[in-house]
């Protein structure tokens, strides 16, 4: 898995190359922006800083970047199976922003860090390249490496959604792809650990017409968005 990402590395655009999604928004950052404010509105303390958040199969880093553009000062790692990718986040980080993420290699489900090391930690558009059987053991590293209390988010595609389905269908990337219902993502994470866990359904509207984002936050609780996220906060 780790070569099959790096070959796409230098040249990845989060799938924006598909013609469907480039009519949807601009450029790929309009997509991560979405999730971004989300998460933003969930995590308001990742504005002031003070906050270690972990992106877990960070990829290029985009996610870290997109929402350090939009006032993160959160103490943000990465991880990735791919050195490739991980190559790109130096690359790609604003300088303006400061030093670039911290990141580490992962050992398939596993990272190299401490045990209770993170406030907050996300994993976005990830699981649906993990391997079924592998999925169990994706969820209890992320819970190892939250602290008592801590938050993760999980950003995926919606299968319920048949533009996603017919887009992820045409994306090189994710050719060996297998999509998976929030329902998966909870059970699995309970499976894990005791957490709370809410679930919103994002992207009704084309991510390039952010005025309409109220639309989206009005729908959340519909699950035909073309992403959802689930939220689960770890027992103290």
């Amino acid at each position: 898995m780790s070569a099959e990402f790096d070959k796409h590395a230098s040249s990845y655009d989060g799938g924006i190359d598909n013609p469907v999604k480039r009519m949807m928004g601009g450029d790929a950052d309009q997509f991560i922006a979405v999730k971004a404010r989300w998460l933003l509105r969930r995590e308001p303390g990742l504005r002031t800083g003070g906050l270690s958040m972990l992106d877990y199969g960070c990829g290029a880093g985009d996610l870290m970047r997109v929402l350090a553009d939009r006032g993160a000062r959160a103490d943000f790692t990465g991880c990735d199976i791919s050195t490739g990718m991980l190559s790109e986040v130096g690359k790609r980080w604003p300088q303006v922003h400061g030093a670039a993420p911290a990141t580490a290699v992962q050992d398939g489900a596993l990272t190299p860090f401490a045990a209770g090391q993170f406030d907050v930690a996300t994993i976005s558009a990830v699981l649906h390249h993990v391997p079924v059987a592998e999925r169990a053991a994706v969820y209890a590293e992320l819970g190892r490496v939250l602290k008592p209390g801590g938050r993760l988010y999980v950003f995926e595609h919606n299968p319920r959604n048949p533009l996603v389905r017919y887009v992820i269908a045409r994306t090189p990337i994710d050719e060996n792809a297998i999509l998976l219902d929030a329902r998966e993502v909870q059970d699995g994470l309970l499976g894990a650990a005791r957490y709370e866990i809410e679930t919103d359904y994002l992207m009704f509207m084309p991510p390039g017409l952010a005025f309409l984002a109220p639309i989206d936050r009005a729908l959340a609780w519909l699950p035909l968005g073309a992403q959802y996220a689930v939220s689960a906060r770890k027992p103290v």
